[in-house]
C-alpha cells in the first residue's frame, strides 16, 4: 500500500479501520492424535481471517490502534508538533513520525536535520518497535539512525500510553545531544571516497537489480575528480528510498543496506564485494 502523509488527528481516525488480532491455542492433528502446544500459541489477524505468527505462551498482543492511539497520547502529552507518515503491510503498521520544529544543527559539515521517529507494530514480529529517525533538510531524505540510538522494543502494559511516552521523550533529548556523534560520522564519510565506477560496483552487489543500482548512482553527480564519497553515496540511497514506492519489508532492508554504508568503510565494502565475486 503507498504511503500516506497524516495529521495527528486523521491517523487517530485512520486508526479505528486497522486490523485487529488475538490469540488461539495452536494443536498439531495427525489422523485420530490431535495434540495441544503447551509453550507456544498463534497470533490470529481478525480482520484478515489469517494465522500472523507463532508466540510464546506469554506474549501479549498489543493492537494496531492501541500503539497508534498511545503513540499520538504520548506526543500530544510532550507539546510536540508532528507529522506522520503511515504505509500498511500484511499485518503491520509502518509510521515515520516527524517533528518539524525540533531540529539538529551540525554547522561543522553543513548538515540540517529534523528529529523524528519509525515506529513498527506487526502481528508477525512480535512487539512494537521504535527507532530514531532524522531527517535530511537539503532534500528531506528520511534516515533510520540505530547505528547511532538505539531502537526500542515495548511489550504491552497498562501502563502503556506512559512508556510510549517516556521512550520518545528520551529518544527525541538523545537524537539532539548526539550531534557531535553524528557529526564525527557526517565527517568521516565525507572523507571516505572511491571512484565512481566502484561505486556503480558496489551499489548493483548491494542492491542486486540493475535498476536500483541505476537509480542510485544518477543521483551521485556531485563527483570531485570523479570519486564519490560516502556520505554522497549513503545519501543517494536514502534519496531513492524517498520516491520508490517499495514495500516495508524492502525498504527495511534498504534501510538495514544503507545504515552499513553510513558505518562501513568503503575499502571494507569494496573487500565484501570482492571476496562475494571470487565465490
Amino acid at each position: 500500500m503507498a504511503k500516506e502523509t497524516l495529521s495527528l488527528g486523521e491517523l487517530r481516525n485512520k486508526a479505528l479501520g486497522f486490523d485487529r488480532a488475538d490469540v488461539r491455542d495452536v494443536h498439531v492433528i495427525k489422523n485420530q492424535d490431535d495434540y495441544l502446544c503447551k509453550d507456544v500459541m498463534g497470533v490470529w489477524n481478525l480482520d484478515k481471517n489469517v494465522l500472523a505468527c507463532l508466540a510464546p505462551k506469554n506474549y501479549t498482543v498489543i493492537q494496531h490502534k492501541e500503539a497508534a492511539e498511545g503513540l499520538i497520547e504520548a506526543i500530544t502529552s510532550l507539546n510536540i508538533k508532528a507529522n506522520a507518515e503511515l504505509q500498511l503491510s500484511k499485518h503491520g503498521i509502518h509510521l515515520n513520525i516527524d517533528f518539524p520544529d525540533v531540529k539538529v544543527e551540525l554547522t561543522e559539515v553543513g548538515e540540517s536535520f529534523t528529529s523524528g521517529l519509525h515506529l513498527v507494530n506487526d502481528y508477525s514480529l512480535q512487539g512494537l518497535i521504535i527507532a530514531p529517525r532524522i531527517t535530511r533538510l537539503v532534500c528531506s531524505n528520511g534516515m533510520v539512525i540505530s547505528q547511532v540510538i538505539k531502537a526500542k522494543r515495548i511489550r504491552w502494559s497498562e501502563q502503556l500510553k506512559v512508556e510510549l511516552e517516556g521512550v520518545i521523550d528520551n529518544m527525541v533529548k538523545e537524537i539532539i545531544s548526539s550531534d557531535q556523534r553524528l557529526v564525527n560520522m557526517v565527517s568521516i564519510c565525507m572523507r571516505d571516497s572511491v571512484e565512481w565506477q566502484t561505486a556503480r560496483l558496489l551499489a548493483k552487489e548491494l542492491f542486486k537489480r540493475k535498476k536500483h543500482a541505476k537509480e542510485i548512482m544518477s543521483r551521485c553527480t556531485e563527483l570531485n575528480e570523479g570519486r564519490v564519497n560516502r556520505w554522497q553515496f549513503y545519501n543517494a540511497i536514502t534519496n531513492y528510498l524517498g520516491v520508490a514506492s517499495l514495500k516495508p519489508a524492502a525498504e527495511a532492508w534498504f534501510q538495514n543496506k544503507a545504515q552499513m554504508v553510513l558505518t562501513t568503510p568503503f575499502a571494507d565494502l569494496t573487500e565484501q564485494m570482492v571476496k562475494v565475486v571470487e565465490r
